[in-house]
């Protein structure tokens, strides 16, 4: 039987890591917990503690075990130095973990491992192997940074710094939109914290409603789809309603638990949904959710401009209006082409106002 030496789950609790001993082999596992059964998303081999097979890896082990590391796929085929003083790193993101000692990285499982062959990189492994990747040359510099940063941004964060982040992201939206009339908290996690506030805009029968928190952290896999991915890693949600209802803080205060809920993210263009009637307090015929940075305007009236919050090393914010759309409408964006989903929107009397 295996033997568990270390687990941990996400500050978000939507992985799971666990350092297993097999036979002459430690493996870590990164698992998707969000579902009802955990699911292993990545297995990557850390170290052989003692000699290595001499045979090639066998990945169809007739006891049922993960494989072996070849001879000529460890460093150390007669054996890896002990793992002594480890710990379990989550990155920022919380979809990639690292195992650390004193001297550094010694194995990782990033956001993308589980795909295309790769499974992580290890810092005792020689070469590209099916089962781990030497962790050296540019990936170790930028693991070993990532884990560094990583470690800063828990202690930021486990400091007290919600304070901070929500101070600051309420006097922006007050500076942009005036004074909220109320604010509710967000969801039931401990990471991110997150609350909504509701602010009349001008002297407008107009009320938006916006996050505060979403953004102070990374979202997971923007690296893997954007070109620029610090113009699109930290977003807040934003809503306008013709009335002070309660209706847009309870859409965002479900959407805003898609990110670090299912360990993923929500960009521009992005959709939700698709069935007509799904969101019956917005209209029979909506269909679907448009998230957008530039939403089209209502009448000669522009949506106000809540460019110019910054978070971590001056990271921009995007904040993404959420438009609630028909079909005809979504059938436009469901390609990510939010801009003729949002030129059809002005054309046919669509505002940003849902």
């Amino acid at each position: 039987m295996p033997e568990l030496l270390m687990q941990s789950t996400s500050p978000y609790g939507s992985r799971r890591a666990t350092l297993l001993r097999g036979d002459g082999d430690v493996y870590l596992y990164l698992e998707d917990v969000t579902g009802a059964v955990a699911e292993t998303t990545s297995a990557v081999w850390v170290a052989n503690e003692r000699p290595a097979p001499t045979e090639a890896h066998d990945p169809t082990r007739s006891d049922g075990g993960p494989p072996r590391m070849a001879p000529d796929g460890t460093r150390h085929p007669d054996g890896c130095p002990p793992l002594r003083q480890v710990e379990l790193v989550w990155f920022e993101e919380g979809d990639a973990v690292a195992l650390v000692d004193e001297s550094g990285v010694v194995a990782v499982v990033p956001g993308w491992g589980g795909r295309e062959g790769f499974y992580g990189y290890s810092r005792y492994a020689a070469g590209q192997t099916p089962i781990a990747w030497a962790l050296n040359g540019e990936a170790d510099v930028l693991i070993n940074q990532k884990v560094v940063d990583s470690r800063e941004f828990w202690s930021w964060r486990r400091s007290g710094a919600w304070n901070h982040i929500r101070s600051t992201g309420q006097a922006h939206l007050e500076e942009v939109l005036g004074p909220q009339e109320a604010a509710w908290p967000l969801g039931l996690s401990k990471f991110p914290e997150m609350i909504a506030s509701r602010h009349r805009f001008g002297e407008h029968d107009i009320w938006v409603t916006a996050t505060t928190g979403l953004s102070a952290q990374r979202m997971a896999g923007v690296e893997e789809y954007v070109d620029n991915p610090e113009s699109a890693a930290r977003i807040e949600l934003v809503i306008a309603r013709t009335e002070p209802d309660q209706v847009g803080a309870e859409l965002l205060n479900a959407l805003a638990q898609v990110p670090f809920g299912r360990c993923t993210w929500l960009g521009e263009g992005h959709t939700v949904g698709g069935t007509v009637g799904s969101y019956p307090a917005f209209g029979a015929d909506k269909a679907s959710l448009l998230l957008t940075s530039e939403p089209p305007l209502r009448g000669d009236l522009a949506p106000p401009d809540l460019r110019g919050l910054t978070r971590g090393e001056n990271s921009p914010v995007t904040y993404l209006w959420v438009l609630v759309i028909d079909e005809e409408t979504f059938a436009l964006a469901r390609g990510r082409d939010a801009r003729a989903a949002v030129d059809h929107m002005a054309a046919t009397g669509q505002g940003w106002v849902s």
